[in-house]
């Protein structure tokens, strides 16, 4: 077997596992993007620091390539024009969180367009692309807010549903049930409130919007076969909800690699 580690997810919580398992073991890290960074973006002070020691302690970067498979102690990873395998021992998946989706969160109504998860609307709001008038900001999660920031510097209107929603201009409380009315596009949300107390039903509220950004509380991104379930053979799984700074992001990375190597006795080496 291998004495070399695996880590997948180039971000700040990756690059702490690197950096730390890298002063024991032989490490590989894999990133579908051409760049370190992840959500904290390649221009972070930080992660250009952070990815300068990693290639100081002889990580080997695989950049722009997907893992696809982890399966008898061997991560399979794919690029433009090839295909190949990493042999290892172990695997660190850091690869990151995604906003609950439609399912997750029960939202029921019509199938319309102008329902967008929170990463893919942050990315077009990074753009510049100005997406709806009126949107509803559907949670409070980590992305909520700077979504709803950006949004109403082109000109929209935000419809904040969740309970810790002050950047909103209009606010909703957390509803037990939520569903989605329209033809072709979002029309309205409609909120459902059945827990007034024994003997009262407060009505369903209806509030009228353009669009739908899924912004609750986000979920493990795990989209590599045979590194999925908690129960993932050789696999450590590093994707803390919190905390989301990068620095603290990189030290809970590397605290959860020398946990490992302690495990494995190798913790003096580091």
């Amino acid at each position: 077997m291998t004495r070399t580690v695996a880590v997948v997810g180039a971000g700040a919580s990756g690059l702490g596992c690197a950096v730390t398992l890298a002063q024991a073991r032989p490490v590989v890290l894999v990133d579908r993007i051409p760049v370190t960074g992840g959500t904290s973006g390649w221009h972070h002070r930080e992660i250009r620091n952070y990815t300068d020691r990693a290639r100081d302690l002889g990580v080997e970067f695989q950049l722009g390539r997907t893992a696809i498979r982890w399966s008898d102690h061997e991560l399979h990873v794919t690029g433009p024009g090839e295909r190949a395998v990493v042999p290892a021992d172990h695997l660190f998946f850091a690869g990151g969180l995604r906003p609950a989706t439609a399912a997750n969160l029960g939202l029921a109504g019509d199938r319309v367009a102008g329902i967008l998860p929170a990463s893919v609307a942050e990315h077009l709001l990074e753009a510049g692309v100005r997406l709806w008038s009126n949107v509803a900001v559907l949670g409070d999660g980590p992305w909520a807010r700077k979504i709803a920031d950006r949004a109403r510097k082109l000109g929209s209107r935000i419809i904040g549903i969740g309970d810790h929603v002050l950047w909103a201009d209009e606010r909703h409380p957390r509803c037990v049930g939520w569903s989605v009315t329209g033809r072709d596009r979002v029309s309205a949300i409609s909120l459902r409130y059945d827990h007034g107390g024994p003997g009262t039903r407060l009505p369903i509220i209806t509030v009228p919007c353009d669009g739908i950004v899924l912004a609750e509380t986000p979920m493990p991104n795990r989209n590599v076969d045979g590194a999925v379930l908690p129960t993932a053979v050789d696999v450590t799984f590093v994707q803390p909800i919190a905390p989301t700074e990068c620095h603290a992001r990189f030290a809970n990375g590397a605290r959860i690699a020398e946990t490992w190597l302690r495990t494995t006795r190798e913790v003096d080496a580091v």
